[in-house]
């Protein structure tokens, strides 16, 4: 059964903790007064901001993940936060209803007010093989995992006797040709070439990196004389660009190009294919390109006291009526601006119109080459690379982080690179759990999230009835439970408790229905298992 939060006060929710969402609660905050009477909440399935716009330096090795990381609870005293998944959003009952993908409850949140900034996720179904063979880098732990991964890619390249696989091991294909492609490019490039010092077995010129754009030039958000100068500076590095040319498809060990070509390679880097989040692909909303449009406060028609900012908010430009690019920059000043809108209905005052007009961007290649567009001025090359830090330097909001950040710049200037693995992994398939005698593996009526085979030891499976409980089954080592909640979206319907010390190997949810809709052995199995349950449940059989 689902519980239900509520509150006298007016509650603001805010979805997602990124940058637009974190400086919306971070401008209510500084704006609210006790006569508002406010509540602010925000549910986040991440606990940090994370500035995505350093994250190219960590595949690099140059900057430490918790300088990028900034921790909402630690700069949004006061927030009521849920670290949790957001299911759905209904706006007619004004009611969100949030998801901790774990064995708890689901949580039901009303709002008086909405703040829509979950902000955008990668979507490859329009290229096969790219789901299953591209390194995303939307994540802490997938550009974590990416540097290891190149490293892992020399180490096996300097004994590898093959010709064919040692050229699939040293080449490396990045597709997109956007702030994240380029910049990740140039730190992939940067760390191998200068990596190779410690590789005596791998000559230079095995090595071989290439950018796919499908536009005619890189950087289309720039201007043109930095993106030339950029593609000047990666030529001259080493890095292919391939201008005018798309991924049509990729394998475990190549990609084909539109253009006919196939690269062999082990290392396919994604940095295109973004999609507004799916959480909102079913709202009754008007969209642009699949961004929530909105009104010039940030706001949605027909749903009053409901906003919509940053990346998955179509927010028009007061100069051009256009939708606003997504950037940092924008989402920063939406969140402020929706933030002020909040207060003033609040308040019973008109709203303003949101009016940023963007006076840079900037991108970092490599340690000594930047990018900067000031107020449309272009500046390239070693003293834009500082102003680009400098950028970062003044926008990240934590003294912490911004000491970290020079330490880690000053450490990747002056010493020869870190070719250490960090050995990262990403979500386990199987986890290993081991339960002392009498304790609960699974509760009745708690949702369910992973689903469990019994490894070693005893388990019994109960059903509790009032003050009653009834024992079921005794499963042994090659039993398995917990499948009935997952294949049905149900809670538990019974207790799992261990009868001795046991080993249990258990799967997430999201991994066991990839496995159930592969094999279809294995579906009619859990098929078969949930309709006994259910007779079982109904009295049909015993």
């Amino acid at each position: 059964m689902n519980q239900t939060a509520g509150s006298a006060k007016k509650r603001v929710l805010i979805l997602g903790g990124g940058h637009a969402g974190f400086r919306a609660a971070k401008r209510l905050l500084g704006l609210r007064k006790v006569s508002d009477n406010l509540e602010i909440v925000i549910a986040s399935s991440e606990t940090s901001e994370v500035y995505h716009g350093l994250m190219p330096q960590i595949v690099g090795g140059k900057v430490q993940a918790r300088n990028v990381l900034v921790p909402l609870r630690n700069f949004l005293p006061g927030i009521v936060f849920y670290n949790y998944d957001v299911e759905s959003i209904d706006l007619e009952a004004r009611q969100v209803t949030l998801d901790p993908k774990a064995e708890r409850h689901k949580i039901i949140l009303p709002y008086d007010y909405l703040v829509i900034a979950l902000g955008s996720v990668t979507d490859l179904s329009r290229f096969p093989g790219l789901q299953e063979h591209g390194l995303q880098t939307k994540t802490i732990g997938d550009v974590y995992y990416l540097h290891d991964h190149l490293l892992e890619m020399l180490e096996k390249a300097s004994t590898e006797e093959n010709q064919l696989e040692r050229k699939r091991l040293l080449t490396v294909v990045i597709v997109g040709a956007g702030y994240a492609g380029i910049e990740i490019g140039a730190e992939a490039n940067n760390l191998l070439r200068t990596a190779l010092r410690f590789y005596p077995n791998i000559r230079v010129e095995e090595l071989s990196v290439s950018i796919i754009s499908s536009t005619d030039r890189i950087l289309n958000s720039m201007h043109k004389s930095l993106a030339d100068s950029a593609s000047r500076h990666l030529m001259k590095k080493g890095v292919h660009i391939r201008l005018s040319t798309s991924v049509l498809s990729a394998s475990a060990g190549e990609v084909i190009l539109s253009t006919g070509e196939r690269i062999a390679t082990r290392t396919v880097i994604v940095t295109a294919g973004i999609a507004p989040n799916p959480v909102v692909q079913d709202l009754p909303l008007q969209r642009e390109r699949g961004r929530i449009k909105t009104d010039e406060f940030c706001g949605v028609a027909g749903y009053p006291g409901v906003y919509a900012i940053g990346d998955i908010a179509a927010v028009p430009h007061f100069k051009t009526g256009q939708a606003c690019p997504t950037t940092f920059l924008y989402a920063f000043t939406q969140g402020m601006q929706a933030a002020g809108n909040i207060i003033a209905d609040v308040r019973g005052k008109n709203p303003k119109q949101y009016r940023f007009s963007n006076f840079g961007d900037v991108a970092q290649l490599g340690n000594t080459f930047g990018l900067i567009q000031f107020f449309g001025i272009p500046f390239s090359g070693f003293a834009a690379s500082l102003l680009v830090r400098l950028v970062f330097f003044l926008v990240v909001p934590s003294w912490r982080c911004r000491l970290g950040l020079l330490a880690d710049w000053t450490s990747a200037l002056t010493m020869p690179p870190d070719v250490s693995q960090m050995k990262i992994s990403r979500t386990d398939l199987i986890v290993r759990l081991r339960f002392a005698a009498g304790q609960e593996i699974i509760r009745q009526g708690e949702p369910g999230s992973r689903f469990y085979i019994v490894n070693s030891g005893n388990v019994e499976v109960v059903r509790t009835n009032g003050d009653q409980e009834e024992r079921l089954a005794v499963l042994g080592p090659g039993k398995y439970f917990g499948e009935v909640a997952l294949l049905q979206s149900s809670m538990r319907t019974a207790t799992v408790r261990a009868l001795e010390d046991t080993v249990v190997l258990s799967i997430e949810r999201k991994d066991f229905t990839v496995l159930v809709e592969s094999l279809p052995v294995l579906a009619e199995a859990m098929s078969e298992t949930v309709r006994r349950s259910i007779a079982v449940a109904t009295g049909e059989v015993s």
